[in-house]
Order: structure tokens, then sequence, then C-alpha cells
């Protein structure tokens, strides 16, 4: 399993405070790998790395998905990764989810607010129009002690009464795109 996430048979004999961190995470691919799953979460899978190792890893994790027909969890802050990798998002906030829709559709047509503070911070290189930056004002709510109604009405630019007292519905507006917003 080693030679398919390119370390060397001879690296069998390193410590592990020998390896680099992009050779751990190649050795956590492996040692994943080797009960040969069909599903695996992946939980910040290259936040702690460098720019080109990061690139790396993310190459390496789509060549492994095609050649062993796996299916990705991913958990990332990193949203360019995460559209690069990813069919289906989730955006979670407080430990709920919020919006759900093909990739495709979620950067096109977003409809939760915090999904379009999130996507705001993305950088757009080369466009003549960029997108406003959205950056959400008071603090994040305790998660063992989310607010009342939607978790996000102390933060939301759009609140309306309701959102402070009602949890919104978990509503699926078609074409596989859900969202939890009373403005939907």
């Amino acid at each position: 399993m080693m030679d398919k996430v390119g370390l060397r048979p001879e690296y069998m004999d390193r410590y592990p405070h020998e390896f680099s961190g992009g050779q751990r995470q190649r050795i956590n691919i492996a040692r994943a790998l080797m009960v040969r799953p069909k599903f695996l979460i992946a939980d910040e899978p290259v936040s702690a790395l460098d720019v080109s190792i990061r690139a790396q890893i993310i190459n390496l994790m789509v060549k492994l998905q095609q050649e062993f027909d796996l299916t990705y969890l991913l958990i990332s802050h990193d949203l360019s990764m995460v559209n690069y990798m990813s069919d289906r998002i989730a955006v979670m906030y407080l430990g709920k989810i919020v919006e759900l829709a093909p990739r495709e559709e979620l950067y096109s047509d977003y409809r939760h607010p915090y999904t379009e503070a999130l996507l705001s911070a993305i950088p757009e290189l080369g466009k003549r129009k960029r997108r406003e930056r959205i950056v959400l004002k008071g603090d994040i709510p305790s998660p063992v002690h989310p607010p009342s109604g939607c978790r996000f009405h102390p933060r939301c630019w759009r609140r309306v009464d309701l959102c402070v007292t009602m949890e919104p519905e978990f509503k699926d507006l078609g074409n596989s795109h859900f969202v939890a917003c009373h403005l939907q």
C-alpha cells in the first residue's frame, strides 16, 4: 500500500519523528486503505500542510478515490479544497447543517446567509466585479449552550423575529438542495 501513496519501501524502518507532515499524511492514508474501505472520513486532511504538499495530498486523494471507488466525507474549512473535491456540500453552523446542495448549485445559488458569508470570503482573482465581503459581527455563540431559534440569528444581518424564537425546518428546495432558513 505504501507505493500507492508515493512512499518507498525503505521508509518502513523509520521512526515517526523522521517523517515530514506530508509523509505522515500519506502514511495515514495508506493505513486507512489497508482494510479496503468504501467510505472514508477525512477531517481537515491537509490543514497543517504547506501549500505545495497540500496540493499533492489532495491530488493523491482524488486519484485514490477513483482507483479504489471511494466515497469521502470531507470535513474542512478550506473552501477551495471542498470545491475541488466534493460532489455535494453540507454547510454547518454550531453543529447543525444549515445548507446542503450539489457543489455547483451551492456555489452559484446559495440560500443561507451563513453560506453567503462563507463564500464571500473566497478570493476571486481576475474578476472585474468582485463579490462584496460579508464580515460577521458579534461573537460566536457557545456550541454547548446554543441560542434559541436559528443558531445563526445572533450574527445574521437578515434575521426576523421568527429566527429568534423558532428553529427553522430543513426544507427541500428541489434539485437536491436543502436549507434551514425561515427566509426561504
